[in-house]
């Protein structure tokens, strides 16, 4: 089984720049690193304060914990974990990286050969939103029912991952679009036909967003 990862950072304020240098220059100790755990296909994206992640790990259920090192803490915001079992220390613990749920996904990859075959990637793409308070729920329930109702429907590669009522979508272009169908879950027909009427209520807007971009805002991808 081949699991698929999303991660939410935060940037320190006044740290975009030094952030994206660090990266790029640790990339290969980054690569290394990934490699060594058992991650592949790992993107980086961020956008003004916001950093996401995604990454692809073969395995059972037992699946790697993955954080930035900790030499990138004087970059990134501290979110605090619990201590380890038996630990009697007062210091608190901390991640730099937060696994993102799963809210929607339209494919399943299950092995590298039916998943990726012989195509190319041509563009790995980021976006990032942020869903009013009060419709969150709202938003999970139809994004289930949709992705039981209709399964490979189309961008097999397409994933939204939430942290709180921050959204990260991630899709590779071309699409790819199962010829074989996955049977749903759910044997119900409903989610609505005007679907992104139906959504657009969820959103809470980016004002300084570009035309087209107030609602899913592109991210700029680093790695």
């Amino acid at each position: 089984m081949i699991h698929r990862l999303l991660f939410y950072s935060q940037l320190r304020k006044v740290m975009v720049s030094g952030f994206q240098q660090i990266v790029k220059e640790d990339a290969n100790a980054l690569r290394e690193e990934w490699a060594a755990i058992g991650l592949t296909n790992v993107s980086v994206f961020s956008c003004v304060q916001y950093v996401c992640v995604y990454a692809e790990v073969l395995g059972g259920p037992n699946v790697p914990v993955w954080d930035w090192p900790m030499s990138f803490d004087q970059y990134l915001e501290r979110w605090p974990t619990e201590p380890n079992d038996g630990d009697s220390s007062s210091e608190t613990l901390y991640r730099l990286a937060i696994p993102m749920i799963d809210v929607f996904h339209d494919g399943v990859l299950e092995d590298t050969d039916s998943w990726y075959g012989s195509r190319s990637v041509e563009k790995r793409v980021g976006s990032i939103a942020r869903l009013k308070p009060d419709m969150t729920s709202s938003y999970i329930y139809y994004h289930y029912q949709k992705q039981k109702e209709s399964p490979d429907s189309f961008n097999q590669t397409y994933m939204i991952g939430s942290f709180g009522r921050l959204l990260f979508s991630y899709h590779e272009l071309p699409a790819r679009v199962s010829t074989i169908k996955r049977q749903g879950l759910l044997t119900t027909k409903q989610s609505p036909d005007n679907w992104h009427e139906v959504m657009f209520p969820h959103f809470e807007p980016w004002e300084e967003a570009r035309e087209g971009q107030q609602l899913w805002r592109k991210m700029e991808r680093m790695m």
